[in-house]
């Protein structure tokens, strides 16, 4: 195998391929990356066998074929060189080793064995949809903090994804919180629905760089593939049902109270540094003629934080977990946001003022 590529070509896609790179020591094959050179493309891939990237940049192609690199120590040296605009590899398969070349430099890399590197197979998939990266992203960004880092569920450390007519909606939970989010599609689709792991939803979402450019999403009931520009990411699904949590959603408030986001925002951001100091991140909420207090009191410190807000119904005081409240505040951009209550041991939902964009959770702590 012989080509000659830019070298800002070559370090961008690397550095996007590497994102599916075992995090851990497993497979010592799959440390590498895969060069296919044919035509007038190179191919660079990588895999964990759960989690496939595979990008295509121009090269001039002088010899066709496949070699298999040591995946972070090339991506790293690339990326040293990355400002040469004509970088050369030729792959002496006899020695075993890739020569790369530029201006009067030279690297010798020892190859990988290629024929024990696994294959991507085929899949036939049941349904094909597009979707805006930014509308895409932003479903992600709206619900992966809420899944499960815990192993007893294997399906709450996912995302369901549901696919209903023109509407696409992502929920994670965790058990102590729920988040939504939904967006609208071009067209009518057929129902579906998947669970896609949260880690691979963030690597997915952060290979996004034009978000009015659409993305491709084909799925069937084991894989989901998402295409864009010259970019294709294949991830296993998890198996199994998603919990339903429909019925956990109260549909019924006695206090429903209008809040500045930022004002809120700001206030915890203050609180949290108490708050971290308790290992249950437990603050106070008090919701009383037009203002909402929050307090947090550990063995060391006190805080009191006011804030103004409009409220109809009840006066309410419920004790919540700090963080689980940040999370959902930092992932919202609205000016005004609606919380509401039923009680003191009901589960708190936050929603925007003006749609149904979304929908947060959050289980309350008991009073103690």
């Amino acid at each position: 195998m012989k080509f000659i590529c830019n070298g800002m070509d070559l370090s961008d896609a690397l550095s996007k391929v590497m994102k599916a790179l075992p995090s851990k020591k497993s497979m010592p094959i799959l440390e590498g990356i895969k060069f296919s050179a044919f035509k007038d493309t190179l191919t660079v891939m990588a895999t964990d066998i759960d989690f496939v990237v595979v990008m295509k940049i121009r090269a001039d192609i002088i010899l066709e074929g496949e070699v298999l690199v040591p995946g972070r120590t090339i991506c790293e040296y690339i990326r040293k060189i990355s400002k040469e605009n004509i970088i050369e590899f030729d792959s002496d398969i006899e020695k075993d080793k890739l020569c790369i070349t530029h201006c009067d430099s030279f690297i010798y890399l020892a190859t990988m064995n290629i024929n024990e590197y696994p294959s991507i197979e085929e899949q036939k998939y049941d349904m094909q949809l597009t979707i805006k990266q930014k509308d895409f992203k932003d479903l992600v960004n709206k619900t992966i903090f809420a899944t499960s880092t815990e192993e007893v569920r294997q399906q709450l450390k996912g995302c369901l994804i549901s696919v209903n007519g023109k509407e696409i909606k992502s929920v994670g939970l965790d058990g102590y919180r729920l988040a939504i989010c939904n967006k609208e599609l071009d067209k009518e689709y057929p129902s579906k629905e998947i669970i896609v792991p949260a880690k691979s939803l963030s690597e997915i979402s952060k290979l996004f760089e034009d978000e009015e450019n659409e993305i491709t999403l084909n799925i069937n009931d084991k894989k989901m593939c998402v295409e864009f520009d010259n970019t294709k990411v294949i991830t296993s699904l998890i198996a199994g049902q998603f919990i339903k949590y429909q019925s956990t959603i109260p549909t019924t408030f006695e206090t429903v109270v209008t809040v500045d986001r930022a004002s809120l925002e700001y206030s915890m951001d203050k609180v949290d540094v108490i708050a971290r100091m308790d290992k249950n991140n437990y603050i106070k909420m008090d919701i009383k003629e037009g203002k909402m207090t929050i307090y947090c009191n550990t063995t060391t410190s006190n805080i009191k934080e006011v804030i103004n807000t409009f409220t109809s119904g009840k006066d309410m005081s419920v004790n919540l977990n700090a963080k689980y409240l940040t999370d959902c505040i930092k992932n919202t951009q609205d000016e005004y946001i609606s919380m509401k209550f039923l009680n003191s041991n009901s589960p708190i939902v936050i929603t925007p003022i003006e749609s149904n964009e979304y929908l947060y959770l959050i289980l309350p702590i008991r009073s103690r």
